[in-house]
């Protein structure tokens, strides 16, 4: 991939390394996997702004990590507070659960104010800054202030809220603004988007529409909004598929759980994910079908999430005691319906799940993407296993071929489970599984990342004249402060 600045430089709220009892290893996550050989070749800067400083000694790196050193109340009110109190479900559309303090606005302000110091600090004459997700969306603006010279990106990774819910938000104008401080603006899917223009046109803001994409003039420059669909590391996922260590272990997994079928789900214990109503709708499967109660089993492994916050202590008090209702009714001395694992797993871990699963069940009640879905997918070594995905992720837009189910449709929900989990494998389930893997491997993680910046690079040519006396002026006045 080819940009005009030799260095790159990332703007997240989480750092690529995190320290364990066995030292420093790369953070887990497709987002990390897919920007860490960028930044090798490109040999920048990666800004944190709330990691652990302990986690980025990276001097045999050939880039630098960078974190911010913010007072630990500040970094609470900010991410614990207006980014996962406030914008979080806000842009899940869990308005009722939102908490708008203005001493949390003010702490996400100052830590977008000191983002954005830090990268016009870091970033070369002419760079290119790419900043992610909800946490930070104020920095482009901010930066763009400090630093007219440099192109910058930004990717919102969760659904951008309807206008309806967005309304309420005490600070939607500054938030809507920051973003559009970016010279492109990527979102999953076109539904968010289009979520985004009407958020333009609650507020007054004059755009022009260029095909499925938004251009919003900026001056001298324009930011364009456009869907840039995420995926995962098909490559990887695919090789672990193929191991025979995790085919081994996949047999023992299916042997364990007593050889019948096996239904798999995959979250972090958050609202969002619908794991409560996921669990009932299995309980009433087994309510009405005596088949079922002998045959199929739930594995949900669901991942500990903020647990801090009271809503995510008592989310997993009732995913326990749910698991703990269906066990009782349901379950014996040889015979478990439900498996809960509350921890995390490693993707070699995780692969033998995937392989495992006769069906993958992912159906969050909202969700920027989900990439379960894509690493299910990828996993499997041939065409087999079903899907059985939400209409409400942003996932179901680019997977239509998966077996799609409202997840607010209780009746609906447990009839879907049940048709994915009893009936007999045909051509058409295969075909449905082999059009997807087409599909995700159409949308890798390096493919989307080396895409993004691509584009990126291609979106500011319009302002070539401009943007090189800022360049010019830039390197100067870096000069003259060496001095």
């Amino acid at each position: 991939m080819k940009t005009r600045s030799p260095r790159l430089v990332i703007v997240s709220a989480r750092a690529p390394f995190v320290s364990t009892a066995s030292g420093i290893v790369r953070a887990p996550g497709g987002l990390i996997s897919a920007l860490l050989p960028l930044m090798r070749r490109s040999r920048g800067t990666w800004i944190a702004t709330g990691a652990d400083r302990e986690a980025c000694d990276t001097s045999e790196l050939p880039f630098r990590v960078r974190t911010l050193s913010l007072p630990s109340e500040i970094r609470s009110a900010w991410y614990a507070g207006a980014s996962n109190g406030a914008l979080w479900p806000l842009s899940h559309g869990f308005v009722e659960m939102c908490r708008f303090r203005a001493e949390q606005a003010r702490a996400y302000f100052e830590v977008c104010r000191a983002a954005a110091d830090t990268a016009a600090e870091h970033a070369p004459p002419g760079g290119v800054v790419w900043v992610h997700d909800y946490q930070l969306a104020l920095v482009p603006a901010l930066l763009r202030a400090r630093r007219p010279d440099l192109t910058i990106g930004f990717f919102w990774h969760i659904p951008w809220p309807p206008s309806e819910s967005l309304r309420v938000l005490p600070w939607a104008s500054e938030l809507v603004e920051g973003v559009l401080g970016a010279d492109l603006v990527g979102l999953h899917v076109p539904r968010y988007v289009r979520a985004f223009r009407d958020a333009l046109d609650e507020l007054g803001v004059a755009y022009a529409n260029d095909g499925g994409s938004i251009v919003v003039p900026r001056g001298a420059r324009h930011a364009r909004i456009e869907t840039w669909p995420i995926g995962v590391d098909v490559d990887g996922w695919a090789s672990l598929g193929r191991d025979e260590n995790v085919a081994a272990e996949a047999a023992r997994i299916t042997a364990d759980l007593g050889g019948g079928r096996v239904l798999l789900a995959v979250d972090r214990m958050d609202y969002a994910k619908g794991i409560v109503e996921r669990l009932e709708a299995f309980e009433r499967l087994l309510e009405r079908n005596a088949d079922a109660r002998e045959r199929v089993t739930l594995v949900q492994i669901g991942v500990p999430s903020r647990e801090t916050v009271p809503a995510y202590r008592e989310l997993r008090q009732r995913i326990e005691a749910t698991v703990g209702r269906i066990q009782g009714r349901f379950g014996g001395p040889r015979r478990k319906p439900v498996h809960l694992f509350a921890r995390t797993f490693d993707s070699t871990e995780l692969a033998a799940y995937y392989l495992a699963a006769d069906a993958a069940i992912v159906t969050p009640k909202r969700d920027g993407m989900n990439l379960v879905a894509f690493e299910y997918v990828a996993t499997r070594p041939r065409p087999n296993g079903r899907l059985l995905l939400s209409t409400t992720a942003g996932a179901a837009d680019v997977l239509p071929e998966a077996h799609l189910v409202n997840p607010y449709d209780e009746e609906g929900l447990a009839s879907a489970i049940e048709d994915v989990a009893l009936a007999p494998e045909t051509a058409s389930d295969i075909a449905r599984m082999a059009a997807l893997k087409t599909r995700v491997s159409r949308l890798s993680v390096e493919t989307w990342a080396s895409g993004f910046l691509a584009r990126l690079e291609q979106v500011t040519e319009e302002r070539l004249p401009v943007r090189a006396e800022q360049t010019r002026l830039a390197a100067s006045a870096r000069v003259t402060r060496a001095r």
